[in-house]
């Protein structure tokens, strides 16, 4: 289980979660501006832990993630064959739970076994007056999902979401 936490940039391009001055903090996640589009980014020394950033960085966009108590934990499951789409599915399940049972989290345990994710969603009911809501996502896009591996074997998960 990781947490990161972020900062509102509402006029800049990139709102970042533990940044480290000396070197890039891994985990770790981002909020991208593509023109009118936003990114979700999570960063992580594995794939799952990209994953688990990535989902950090979809929920900071409705609400800061550390205002948040851990008081109940959602059980979620995704199957897919290629990591993108795997991606898009666990962001878009964490999207449907926030919304049917109001619902923000916190941070998130992730765990995968070839093409199947299990995974862990810690938080609490919305509370309005605890959680300033900024906005809803309304969706999660498969066009601009990328899941890589880079040449120092960081794990990238970013995905397109609609606000």
């Amino acid at each position: 289980m990781s947490l990161a936490s972020g900062h509102t940039n509402e006029g800049g391009v990139m709102e970042t979660g533990q940044v480290s001055a000396a070197r890039e903090a891994v985990p770790r996640w981002e909020h991208l501006t593509r023109g009118t589009e936003r990114v979700v980014r999570g960063r992580g020394h594995s794939l799952e832990e990209a994953f688990e950033q990535a989902a950090v960085a979809l929920c900071a966009l409705v609400v800061d993630p550390t205002s948040v108590e851990v008081r109940e934990e959602v059980e979620l499951t995704c199957e897919a064959t290629a990591p993108e789409r795997l991606l898009a599915d666990w962001l878009r399940a964490i999207v449907h739970k926030m919304a049917a049972r109001r619902l923000c989290f916190r941070c998130f345990a992730v765990r995968m076994d070839g093409t199947r994710l299990f995974g862990h969603a810690f938080g609490e009911p919305l509370d309005r007056e605890r959680h300033p809501f900024a906005r809803d996502v309304r969706g999660v896009s498969l066009m601009e999902t990328r899941v890589f591996q880079d040449a120092d074997g960081l794990w990238t998960a970013e995905c397109e979401v609609e606000l």
